[in-house]
């Protein structure tokens, strides 16, 4: 299945990343993560335009409402971010923390307050190296990202004159967001293998540029309004 054939390419990239060829074992963790997401049923529905924002550089923010939005963010944006996806998948990915060190994430306890300000640093180094980087200002799935924004986001582009680029994503299959999936990342994964196929898909995307706003508090009311609308 395709599921088997994922785990194969992912196991391929820990090879080469014992062998040291970093670079090339990116690649089969992206790809790895692709071919898993359509073995449990994900379809994406991007067009070209969505695939030329895709290549804009600065802080891509999205809304972060789906068990399978890793699987998003590592196959579509393919760019680092910070996460707590390691506590739930190492149950099943043998050294999974190394692959997402390699890939340029940072791993953290969301309840930990040294893990949540060296998570911050992570995200100011690398907008200070003006690089791209992926963000999601709600932090949980737990969480709306109309109840909780981070102002992180407007801070770090502001200070480092970085775009951000907004994305609302959907799923087809809404009724499936929150109903499967209660922290046990096996028990979904049977789940999936069993259910309709949810087709993702972009609502709409702004790129918002900080020099257009008057001061941060302006700039932070802008990016939480584009979700809300």
């Amino acid at each position: 299945s395709l599921f088997i054939f994922s785990y194969f390419i992912y196991l391929i990239n820990l090879i080469f990343i014992c062998l040291k060829f970093k670079n090339i074992s990116k690649y089969f963790f992206i790809y790895a993560s692709l071919i898993c997401s359509r073995s449990l049923g994900l379809t994406y529905k991007l067009n070209n335009e969505f695939k030329i924002k895709l290549l804009e550089k600065g802080i891509h923010i999205s809304n972060h409402d789906h068990p399978l939005d890793i699987f998003v963010a590592q196959s579509i944006f393919r760019l680092p971010t910070i996460t707590t996806v390691d506590q739930h998948l190492k149950k099943i990915l043998p050294f999974f923390e190394i692959c997402l060190r390699n890939f340029g994430h940072f791993q953290f306890n969301h309840l930990d307050h040294k893990d949540r300000k060296s998570a911050y640093l992570f995200l100011k180094k690398i907008c200070n190296n003006k690089k791209s980087v992926l963000i999601y200002p709600s932090g949980s799935i737990y969480t709306g990202i109309d109840k909780r924004f981070s102002r992180s986001i407007s801070k770090l582009s502001i200070n480092n004159g970085l775009k951000v680029i907004a994305w609302q994503l959907d799923y087809k299959d809404i009724s499936k967001k929150y109903y499967f999936y209660k922290k046990d990342v096996l028990k979904f994964i049977l789940t999936r293998f069993i259910s309709e196929e949810i087709e993702l898909y972009v609502k709409k995307v702004k790129i918002f540029i900080p020099k257009d706003y008057s001061c941060e508090q302006e700039y932070h009311d802008m990016l939480l309004s584009f979700y809300k609308d």
